[in-house]
Order: C-alpha cells, then structure tokens, then sequence
C-alpha cells in the first residue's frame, strides 16, 4: 500500500484493517462513522458490563448513518483460548476467512499499529489492556460497495499486560470471547446523513489514528 492509502486505522477501541486500498473519501467516512457509533454506544451503555447492549446500539447507530446489518443479525459469541499473542490469531483467523488477501492486509495493519507507540497506546487505555475491544476488516466488493465485517472481542486473562495484541499469551491464560456482525454501505443513505454527521463529529475529541505501515 501506498503512503496515500492507509493500511488501517485506530479510533477509539476500533482496529480497522483495509484489505483494499480505500478512496480517502471512504476511509474518513468509515472512521467517522465507527467513532460516532462508538460515542453513542457508549452513552446508551457500558462497553465492559453490558456488551450485547452496546453492541446493539453501536449496529443501531450505524444502520443511522447508512450501513446495513447483514441479515439484521449480531452473531452469538465463540470462545477461543490463546497460546502465542493475539496478533497471531487474528492473522491465521483472516487467512482462513474466504478472502485471501484479508491475512496479508491484517499483516499489515499489525505491523504498522505495533511500530506506532501513541497508537499502541490509545488502544491500551481505550480497551483497558484487551478487556474490549473491536477488529474491523473492510474491503470492496466487485461492484465497489464498501463492506465491513466486524468482531467485537473481550480478553480474558488471568494478567493484564499492555501492547496485549502482542503479547505471548500462554495456553490456558488467555480466552478470547467474540461476538461478530456483518455490515454494507449505503453510501446515498450516508451522504443524507452528511450534515448531522459533522455536526456531531465537532464534540467527538477521540483521535483517529491512520495507520501506514513503514518500509524499510
């Protein structure tokens, strides 16, 4: 990816990872958007106790803005222990997924958070060291409509430890609890909404980090 085109972004507990190379159009709207699905979510709920929730709020807001849930459906949570850091897991999960650039481009997103400490750092306190936090890969598909599949997961550890992504979790210390949804642009939809999106985006004072992964 180019200096132009992100790998991915951070906002507020939100790891995004571009699995195409975004139009800055596109990667502003879906940053705006999951930092002011996130500020809702949280004033409707608490992100650590109620999860299901604020997870529904968060689908709630963004379906306002113009993303459609697939199947208007939040998918039950799957248990996974770890045994290496989470990174890994969330790269072999997207080399298993049915797209097969959705692990390079994770790679990726990785690389570029791991090397960027202010980043690393947000997403630590933002989380409370992996307590909650979310993976969102973004891609387009054949017709150019923008997709995201997001995983909303909690960290449970028998420590906390920061740059937890990166960690080496040893087996029976870490589980990883994931509550998953699937959603589509509707980019008409979005541009009706544009006004009161930046309205609201004026009392959001959470930092976006792009994330562009460094070449030696």
């Amino acid at each position: 990816m180019s200096n132009e085109h992100p790998s991915g972004a951070l906002a507020n507990h939100n790891l995004i990872s571009c699995i195409d190379n975004l139009s800055l159009q596109d990667f502003d709207d879906l940053t705006d958007c999951t930092r002011l699905a996130t500020t809702s979510a949280d004033l409707a709920h608490n992100r650590f106790a109620s999860t299901d929730l604020w997870m529904e709020e968060y689908a709630v807001t963004l379906g306002f803005l113009g993303w459609t849930l697939h199947e208007n459906a939040i998918r039950t949570r799957k248990r996974t222990n770890i045994n290496g850091s989470i990174a890994e897991h969330l790269v072999r999960s997207a080399e298993i997924s049915r797209d097969p650039q959705q692990g390079n481009a994770m790679i990726d997103t990785l690389d570029a958070l791991r090397s960027d400490k202010p980043a690393l750092f947000s997403l630590d306190n933002e989380s409370v060291m992996g307590r909650r936090f979310q993976v969102a890969p973004v891609r387009y598909d054949a017709k150019g409509d923008l997709h995201m599949a997001l995983f909303n997961l909690e960290l449970v550890a028998t420590v906390t430890k920061s740059s937890f992504l990166f960690w080496s979790w040893q087996e029976q210390s870490a589980t990883l609890l994931q509550r998953s949804a699937f959603f589509k642009l509707d980019r008409q939809r979005l541009h009706s909404q544009r006004p009161l999106i930046e309205k609201r985006l004026r009392d959001i004072t959470t930092q976006r980090f792009a994330l562009r992964k460094k070449r030696s």
